[in-house]
């Protein structure tokens, strides 16, 4: 069952007898006497193409690892927020200042002003902690987890990650002992009383 076609136009339609992926092309004719030509043709085809790369992950934890502990932003008036915050800074960058002497290694230093502590490393990089009034946080800056934003726990008096649940103090203490080879170093930040 075909249909007639216009001798004066090209058209495509389906063969009813060809496989489903082929398609008919029927041509015009040279002449107003002659018959429409028709030709089979076949589809075109993508090339083959090799998987794409892709990053796999979980949501599930790897067997034997404790879950993270929960922690809950505490709703800090300014001043509270300020009180904690500058004691954090404050017993930090003391801290900091006597490790960071005891193990005398050339280009190590620890500057805190205008509520910015830079601990520089020499070339192993630069940390950036600063205050955060508007947002009632802490900003840290790491050479090796990059920037993160901590948020005060009041119950637990921690600043956390809210992302992954990490403390500031353990991030610090983990990165610090590899970053200058001492298994010694224990920040300890200031608890509010």
């Amino acid at each position: 069952m075909h249909r007639a076609l216009h001798p004066a136009r090209s058209t495509l339609r389906r063969a009813t007898c060809a496989a489903p992926s082929r398609l008919v092309v029927a041509s015009p004719p040279t002449s107003s006497l002659l018959a429409p030509t028709f030709h089979l043709v076949e589809p075109a085809r993508a090339p083959a193409l090799s998987p794409a790369p892709c990053r796999c992950f979980s949501t599930t934890r790897p067997i034997g690892q404790e879950p993270a502990a929960q922690y809950t932003i505490g709703d800090l008036t300014e001043r509270q927020y300020h009180d904690l915050s500058n004691k954090t800074m404050d017993s930090l960058t003391e801290y900091l200042e006597e490790k960071l002497e005891d193990l005398d290694l050339p280009g190590l230093d620890v500057e805190y002003s205008s509520g910015v502590l830079t601990l520089k490393l020499g070339d192993k990089g630069t940390y950036v902690i600063n205050k955060q009034p508007p947002n009632k946080q802490i900003w840290l800056s790491s050479p090796v987890s990059g920037p993160k934003r901590y948020d005060y726990d009041s119950a637990q008096r921690v600043w956390f990650y809210a992302r992954d649940g990490t403390t500031m103090h353990d991030l610090l203490n983990t990165e610090l002992r590899d970053k200058l080879g001492d298994e010694a170093i224990e920040v300890d930040l200031a608890r509010d009383e």
